[in-house]
Formats: structure tokens, C-alpha cells, sequence
């Protein structure tokens, strides 16, 4: 009986999410080691103490990477937890809206391939928490296309991308998925109204919390504007190791192939899947944006990789079975090298 890694079904794929997940919580205390030992610091995460006049509540990351330090086990387990949910939450949105015209699980894996192989993060669990906030976001945004109105999922899709931008200062591009949504999806005002009041809520909360705190009332958007803009453009791909770069352009291949086959045949899908995928090909361009700017760190990968992994098998169910069972493999041998070798 010939396997079709192209129709994979749930349990193989689920097994794979977890045991890359496994691999890559037992690694990264490595890498946090080798951070500590040279005193690396993270300009998308850290401010020094002066920066930002009036700041009293520090950045949502720092205070992930704190709680990942002083509770290292519980951060593993969280972190492992949250690569199973975005993941599932990915594959679950492919399923759900018929994405690719054959029953598939396909993109759970992908999404640990994209996502833990490229390069390793000490701060994994901002990296992580960002990335099921994007999955969140995605979902919600393809729940608000719909006949009638769509208050709650454009409403909670904006909430999660704002809390996503809290975390990963360096992901600002993405707000942009936002009037993107509403204009792909033909949503009213009173809709675009409570999304924007998503939007809005977290930043003006932490900015509420910051002022009862002590502290201005604009300080908290006045760092997080601080971190965007530190650094120099494309540095995350000078720092980036060369095993990581030969995965991440393996994956960027693949990717410009399947919205090739996608585009070349365009209304080959219904209109639903075709309006969502052309959603998240825009999302994925806003990702590349985000990986390109002055404040990138790897973390970005594990966004970038919700995107990908559901355009991904577009490819993989358009060629012959054994070309594609061959390429995943490669995909999963480069993840495991990327997250023992590296």
C-alpha cells in the first residue's frame, strides 16, 4: 500500500508536530546557555533602564523571558504546548475550510518544520506565545468571512494581532492584515469600527496599567516604537546560521512554487478557500516584510511559519506522490539537523 504524504492523515501528523516539538524544548536550553555566556542581549525585547521616560510596566517579551528564566520547567512545558496549539490550530483551519480540494493534514507538520527548524531562539516562549497568537488571528480573520455580519471573529482576530505586536514589537508589518481583511473580505464600517476597538484595547490597557502604575500614559507605545526601530534592516539573516538559511530558502522555494500552481489556477478552488488563501498569501507577504526589518530576531520565524505551512501543500498535493514524500523528508531530516547540529 503506497503512503500519499500529500493526503496525510491526523495521527502521523500529530505525532510529528509533537515529537519536533519535544526536540526542540530539550534544545533550547542550549541556546540559552550559549546567550547567557556571552551576556547576548535582544534588541527586540530589552530597553535599557532610561530609555523610554515614564515606563514603568517593561515590555510583555521581558517579562516572558523572565518568567522563562526563574520557572524554566513550566516554560518548557508552555512552550511545547503552545507549538502543539498553533500547530493543530493550523492544520484544524485547513481542514475545516477545504482549503487545498483533498482532505489533508499536511500543514501540522509544516508548520514544526517552519517554525522550530530554521534557527534557535533563547527567547523561545515570546517566540512561541506570538505564534499562536498569529494562528488565533488567522482563524478568527477566516471566521469574519462570512454572508451577514462577523462582530466577533474580526473583533477577536484585531485583539490577537495586537497582542501579538505587544509581544514581538519587530511583527508591526502585520497590522496591515487588518485593513487587508476587511477590504479582501468586503466587511461594512460598523464592522471595520469593532475592529479597530480590538486594535486598540490591548495597547490602551497596557498604556492604562503603565499611567496607574507611576508611569505617562503613552510610554509603553513610545518603547514599543523604540524597539521597532532599533537595529539595522536584514540583520536577522546575517545572523542567521547557514544550515537555517538552506531550510529557510528550501521552504521559500517551495512556497513561491505552490502560489504559482495556485495563481496559474486560480478559480480551481471555491470561493471561500480562494479569498482565504489570497488572505494568507497577503499575511505571508507581511511576515517577509516583518523578517526584512531592523528588529528582527528568529522568533519571527515561528510567525512567518503559520502562513507558510498553509500554503505549502498547495504544492506538495499538485505533485507526484513520491517527489513529494521525497521533499518531505528532506524537510524533516534538515529540521532535525537544525535543531541537534546547529
Amino acid at each position: 500500500m503506497k503512503f500519499d504524504i500529500a493526503r496525510q492523515p491526523l495521527v502521523p501528523a500529530f505525532l510529528t508536530l509533537a515529537a519536533i516539538a519535544v526536540a526542540a524544548m530539550c534544545r533550547v536550553d542550549a541556546r540559552a546557555a550559549l546567550d547567557a555566556l556571552f551576556e547576548s542581549t535582544d534588541a527586540s525585547t530589552s530597553l535599557a533602564p532610561d530609555a523610554v521616560e515614564g515606563l514603568r510596566i517593561p515590555p510583555l517579551a521581558t517579562l516572558l523571558f523572565r518568567f522563562q528564566n526563574a520557572s524554566p520547567v513550566w516554560a518548557h512545558l508552555i512552550g511545547g504546548y503552545l507549538i502543539l496549539f498553533a500547530g493543530m490550530c493550523t492544520g484544524r483551519l485547513s481542514v475545516r475550510y477545504n482549503l487545498y480540494t483533498v482532505g489533508t493534514c499536511l500543514s501540522i507538520p509544516l508548520y514544526a518544520v517552519a517554525a522550530c527548524g530554521i534557527a534557535a531562539d533563547s527567547h523561545y516562549l515570546a517566540a512561541y506565545t506570538a505564534s499562536a497568537l498569529m494562528a488565533l488571528s488567522i482563524k478568527n480573520f477566516c471566521r469574519s468571512f462570512r454572508n451577514g455580519y462577523g462582530f466577533d471573529g474580526i473583533f477577536r482576530a484585531a485583539l490577537y494581532l495586537s497582542l501579538l505586536v505587544l509581544v514581538m514589537p519587530a511583527a508591526a508589518p502585520l497590522l496591515l492584515a487588518l485593513p487587508l481583511a476587511v477590504l479582501l473580505f468586503r466587511r461594512t464600517i460598523r464592522e471595520s469600527v469593532v475592529s479597530l476597538a480590538g486594535l486598540v484595547l490591548p495597547a490602551a490597557t497596557l498604556c492604562y496599567l503603565n499611567w496607574g502604575s507611576g508611569g505617562t500614559f503613552f510610554a509603553p507605545v513610545e518603547a514599543l516604537v523604540q524597539l521597532f526601530t532599533e537595529g539595522t534592516p536584514l540583520q536577522l539573516f546575517r545572523h542567521t546560521p547557514l544550515p537555517g538559511l538552506f531550510l529557510l530558502g528550501g521552504i521559500a522555494l517551495l512556497t513561491v512554487v505552490a502560489l504559482l500552481f495556485f495563481l496559474t489556477d486560480l478559480y480551481a478552488a471555491g470561493s471561500k478557500p480562494r479569498f482565504l488563501l489570497l488572505f494568507n498569501i497577503g499575511v505571508l507577504l507581511l511576515s517577509a516584510a516583518a523578517l526584512c526589518g531592523p528588529a528582527a530576531t528568529p522568533a519571527l520565524y515561528a510567525l512567518a511559519a503559520v502562513p507558510a505551512a498553509l500554503l505549502l501543500p498547495l504544492f506538495f498535493v499538485r505533485i507526484r506522490p513520491s517527489i513529494a514524500l521525497a521533499l518531505y523528508l528532506v524537510l524533516l531530516a534538515a529540521t532535525g539537523f537544525n535543531i541537534f547540529v546547529q
